[in-house]
């Protein structure tokens, strides 16, 4: 009977065993969570995987863009702050066994962003960080802090001209705003860039990480390899209607950046989910609000103008109504002033 139990038990305790392994490995903590970001001989912090593969001419996947068009995509800082965000999270739930008082985890807690994303997968927190720099706001309505985080300049240049042109008088103003949309959201009909997302969700799911490295940057053996290739060299060149729609693509390209070597079927499984179910979806949203934005700025123009001549022309009248006010009494006291010099002078002619 005790040799039974004991065969019963023991598939359940490995099982067990086996099931909080698995759970554990839900996560990229169990990657990216114990890797340092403070250097401790340095003024400068970085995580070595960053510094390694980005802004850099010697990366094997990196090296086909100069390091000028990497950083027009996106810098090191930013890819810095994508990974901390995540190290916050891992560390503050304590998974993959670490703890708020592990060494790696107090030492970069001073880098930590406060309103950071809650989720355990790096593909999330780059995404964040990359949709974040082509709209600034946080829920907090603050870019991340702690860190050198960057904006995406075409929308920096938008967004400041759309609004200081919304405190403009101008008559002229609605439409320069109008026009500055067009400028910089979709400048004609064809400035739509190789959407590179449909092809890179495709070769993403299908290929290992190394091999989808090698079909963006340059290496595969197909146009389509080379089409995305030099659609990530001109990123500069691409509106901000471009950018947005292909945030889930250059997502996934420094997904597999900082995962090079690591290959779990289970975890892109579950990132291909959220991937499939909430990237598309956030960008879409996210081009709605910007769409919302400009017409509410236009509209307040439009009507900051309105009541400004609303304002004039009341004013105009009331100086008319005064001024003819003033011409009526000028009137009434000559004419009066004739009346009572009728009687003098009828009595000097009468003379």
């Amino acid at each position: 009977m005790k040799i039974i139990n004991k065969i019963l038990i023991i598939p359940i305790i490995i099982t067990y065993l086996l099931l909080n392994i698995t759970l554990a490995n839900d996560s990229d903590c169990w990657t990216f969570g114990k890797l340092p970001y403070k250097q401790e001989w340095s003024d400068k912090n970085w995580f070595n995987i960053v510094d390694s593969s980005r802004e850099t001419n010697t990366y094997n996947f990196s090296k086909f863009l100069t390091i000028d068009e990497q950083k027009a995509i996106i810098t090191k800082d930013d890819l810095n702050t994508a990974l901390l965000n995540l190290k916050k999270y891992c560390c503050e739930k304590e998974l993959w066994w670490l703890t708020q008082s592990s060494k790696t985890c107090k030492d970069d807690a001073i880098f930590f962003n406060e309103n950071s994303l809650d989720s355990k997968y790096l593909f999330d927190h780059l995404f964040d960080v990359i949709m974040r720099r082509l709209n600034w706001l946080s829920w907090s309505n603050d870019i991340y802090t702690k860190t050198n985080m960057t904006v995406d300049d075409l929308w920096s240049k938008r967004r400041n001209r759309i609004t200081n042109q919304a405190e403009n008088l101008s008559w002229a103003n609605p439409q320069i705003i109008l026009d500055e949309y067009t400028k910089f959201w979709k400048a004609s009909p064809t400035s739509l860039w190789h959407n590179i997302t449909t092809q890179t969700d495709a070769t993403f799911w299908d290929l290992s990480n190394e091999n989808f490295l090698l079909y963006v940057s340059w290496q595969g053996s197909s146009d389509e390899s080379t089409q995305i290739a030099n659609a990530l060299k001109n990123y500069n060149k691409r509106t901000l209607y471009d950018r947005y729609n292909n945030a889930c693509a250059l997502t996934e390209y420094f997904y597999s950046l900082m995962d090079v070597w690591i290959n779990s079927s289970d975890k892109i499984k579950i990132i291909k989910k959220l991937a499939n179910w909430a990237c598309k979806k956030a960008v879409k949203n996210q081009i709605e609000w910007e769409n919302k934005y400009v017409t509410i700025v236009t509209q307040k123009s439009s009507n900051l103008f309105l009541v400004n001549y609303i304002k004039w022309y009341i004013s105009y009248l009331q100086s008319r109504q005064k001024k003819l006010q003033s011409t009526e009494k000028n009137a009434s006291d000559k004419f009066l002033d004739v009346i009572r010099w009728v009687p003098h002078l009828v009595k000097t002619c009468v003379k």
